[in-house]
């Protein structure tokens, strides 16, 4: 059994992810995230073995956090399917504004520049890919969609769930906010009415 660890690891995990996701795994050392939290690399090391052990356990929890997103705003959304749809997109689109650095998702980007390279990462962005179309699934599944097999709801979440990353896409692009809206109303009115 491993000593236990002596510091926050939630708050290294929180300096990590901001220097992650603001320079990237190329632009980010372990050194850098020793530096910002006080946490010596040792302990780093010996927490997460390497550099890469340390970003997964980050994209791990970014990711965690992205599908609890998803399914806590479509849960916390009454009415219809397509409106839960469409105020997730819009909460989608609000918190791309949030950062105006247009960094993007953790996420997309990490997706985009290992993904075919790293095959850690890939499982845990599949996973939290699989989780977003599972929860847009639950709530797709009802009026309007009850007569709807289930392979067409599957692709219908798979599509709603790809329509949400490209907005963070264009977002980081500089897309205007009224301009992500337009996209996703038309994107959420090619659901079917109940």
């Amino acid at each position: 059994m491993g000593r236990p660890r002596r510091f926050d690891e939630n708050a290294l995990i929180d300096a990590a992810e901001e220097l992650f996701w603001s320079r990237g795994f190329d632009g980010t050392s372990v050194e850098d995230v020793s530096a910002a939290t006080g946490v010596g690399n040792g302990s780093i090391y010996a927490a997460y073995s390497n550099k890469m052990g340390l970003f997964v356990a980050v994209l791990d929890r970014y990711c965690d956090r992205r599908a609890a997103f998803v399914q806590a705003t479509l849960d916390a959304t009454g009415g219809s399917a397509k409106h839960a749809v469409r105020v997730y997109f819009d909460a989608v689109i609000a918190d791309c504004g949030s950062h105006p650095d247009r960094r993007g998702c953790l996420m997309l980007n990490t997706l985009a520049h290992m993904g075919d390279r790293v095959p850690a990462v890939t499982t845990v962005i599949g996973r939290a890919t699989q989780r977003m179309e599972t929860a847009v699934a639950h709530r797709l599944r009802g009026p309007g969609f009850d007569e709807l097999p289930e392979a067409e709801i599957s692709a219908l979440s798979a599509h709603v769930v790809m329509v949400s990353q490209g907005l963070i896409q264009l977002s980081r692009l500089g897309t205007s906010p009224p301009r992500l809206a337009e996209i996703a109303a038309v994107s959420a009115d090619l659901l079917p009415t109940a």
